[in-house]
């Protein structure tokens, strides 16, 4: 292959966007994992206040406080409200009418309405139901890193 040193040059710059081009979508195309895992709350969202029927778990300035006092200090109560934003959780299938929710009502700023959340128990697991929209699943091994028990 006889080529001019102006034609070997378009080989080598043709061949260098050739492999930034792979090296840039390959990971897209070769690597995609479908992703049906969700977080509780959206990262984005700032949380003020999450509320039970049992206890609340509120901001007091930059620290966190519990009423009444679940034992835990604002830092372990600060990783509390950080796993509702972390943790990933896999999907489920919603449910129409669950029995014997427990209600968690979740206040973030900018918003007036809670975010309602349903902790319905099934068998050993727990799922969460998000404004009777999405349902995310609980193992009982992660329980206490949303509820702190």
């Amino acid at each position: 292959m006889r080529l001019s040193k102006k034609g070997w040059n378009n080989v080598l710059i043709f061949g260098v966007l050739i492999i930034v081009f792979f090296f840039n979508f390959s990971q897209r195309i070769l690597f995609k994992v479908k992703h049906n895992s969700h977080t509780l709350i959206d990262a984005e969202l700032v949380i003020v206040e999450i509320k039970t029927s049992d206890f609340s778990i509120k901001r007091n300035g930059r620290d966190w406080i519990s009423e009444p006092s679940l034992g835990l200090s604002p830092q372990q109560l600060a990783k509390l409200v950080h796993n509702w934003q972390s943790i990933e959780l896999p999907s489920e299938v919603p449910i129409k009418e669950p029995k014997y929710p427990f209600t968690i009502q979740v206040y973030t700023a900018n918003e007036t309405q809670p975010i309602i959340i349903q902790l319905i128990q099934q068998g050993d697991d727990y799922l969460l139901q998000y404004n009777n929209e999405r349902t995310l699943l609980l193992n009982s091994q992660q329980l206490p890193l949303l509820l702190g028990q």
